[in-house]
């Protein structure tokens, strides 16, 4: 290599200058030096003209030992430190690693690594005012019971997937919830991202157990019937329900205002959720409004309770006023599904969400098509509804396989109608 001289000082492959031990630098590159006594730095420039500076490797005395250390310059000149290195050759590889990144501009602060996941996981909990109250509660109780013990404490420069992939494949919960658990520890680590504490999320691309299928309950009309008279003063609410395809929070926010008697539709504008103990009212999980069609003998029913109410007061209330509950077990929801499980013995159990499945399939029996079921249960896309009730328009592609195959046997009959066939 060739070799430079600048204000009298020689630079060789290995050469000394101002007690600096250094690498040679090709010529042209070196458009600077600064040198003294006590040690330097070394700007530089590469042939974009991009500032980058040259670190300095020292040694010094550990209680084990001799290690290296790493003395450098950050892309805002601030004098940064790296140690702790065993051999002087993990030292340079360190510092060529991170002389690159700061070219690059990819450079991210080591020391930004030391904050911990409970530091970063509180202004992230902040941010999630854009989510509705149910999505941001879930998200909270998450944290604290399944992310918050494991993790608060740790520096999130330190984890590495294989950290998470053994946290994840031994939480030793359900699926679902094991899920929500790693989804929040990665956001928490995406926000880390952002602030370039760190490069990469460890957390992204580890293996997440599959989730356990939805066993789909699917009631005949009569079946459904048959419950809705066993739960009383609540038939109306149970019809609707299996009916129409809303959700619980949809269903027990409605208003009389809400009918649409004329067209029998309903408009959907409010949804009541379960937030902690309480109850919140918001927007359709999908944040849209939507109308839903409404059997004209439920419309009916729920016509007669709205004439016992204001226009906007709720159409169910609790036994105490305000908001009714979702029904759980030894309520009169579960008391009402086992008197119908001892008329009917072939009837399964089903929730109160599992009404939505009932509806989907009363729906898809009745002829409604994709797009129309994906409305009514106010579905994001279509593909939801398929993705979700696939088995629903199974049946459907054998009419259609039964179609075609008859227009095979009438394009038959028109090819050889009055012809004699040749054998």
């Amino acid at each position: 290599m060739e070799l430079c001289s600048i204000h009298g000082a020689t630079l060789g492959p290995r050469g000394d200058v101002g007690h600096q031990q250094y690498k040679a630098i090709p010529p042209l590159v070196l458009v600077m030096w600064k040198c003294s006594t006590k040690g330097g730095d070394y700007p530089t420039t590469n042939w974009e003209g991009h500032v980058y500076l040259m670190a300095s490797i020292k040694p010094y005395k550990t209680a084990k030992g001799r290690a290296w250390r790493v003395q450098y310059r950050d892309p805002a000149g601030k004098n940064k430190t790296k140690q702790g290195f065993r051999t002087k050759n993990e030292a340079q590889a360190w510092a060529d690693k991170n002389a690159t990144t700061i070219r690059t501009g990819d450079w991210i602060d080591p020391n930004a690594g030391k904050i911990t996941v409970g530091e970063v996981a509180v202004p992230w909990l902040n941010t999630l005012t854009h989510l509705k109250p149910s999505t941001r509660e879930l998200y909270k109780q998450v944290w604290h019971s399944a992310v918050q013990p494991d993790w608060e404490d740790t520096h999130i420069g330190t984890i590495k997937p294989s950290m998470v992939q053994e946290w994840v494949s031994t939480m030793g919960r359900s699926p679902s919830w094991v899920r929500h658990a790693h989804n929040v520890l990665a956001q928490i680590l995406d926000a880390a991202i952002a602030d370039q504490r760190i490069k990469n999320n460890p957390a992204r691309g580890v293996k997440l157990p599959r989730k356990v299928p939805t066993v789909k309950v699917y009631w005949s009309m009569q079946q459904l019937r048959a419950f809705a008279a066993q739960c009383g003063e609540r038939e109306d609410l149970i019809l609707l329900l299996g009916t129409s395809g809303l959700r619980w929070g949809e269903a027990i926010a409605l208003r009389p205002c809400d009918l649409d008697p004329l067209r029998n539709r309903i408009h959907i504008s409010r949804n009541a959720a379960k937030v902690g103990n309480g109850i919140e009212l918001g927007t359709p999980k999908t944040h849209e409004r939507r109308t839903v069609a409404v059997a004209g003998h439920v419309m009916d029913m729920l016509l007669e309770r709205g004439k016992n109410v204001g226009s906007e007061a709720l159409l169910w209330t609790g036994r105490r006023g305000g908001w009714l509950r979702t029904p759980g077990h030894n309520t009169w929801f579960d008391g009402a599904m086992k008197r119908a499980m001892l008329d009917d013995p072939s009837l399964v159990r089903v929730t109160p969400h599992g009404l939505r499945h009932v509806a989907a399939g009363l729906l898809v029996n009745a002829g409604a098509n994709v797009l129309s079921v994906s409305r009514q249960l106010g579905h994001a896309d279509a593909s939801v509804t398929l993705r979700v009730y696939a088995e629903l328009f199974d049946d459907g592609l054998d009419a259609v396989a039964a179609t075609m195959d008859a227009g095979f046997s009438d394009a038959a009959e028109l090819s050889w109608g009055g012809v004699e066939k040749v054998r």
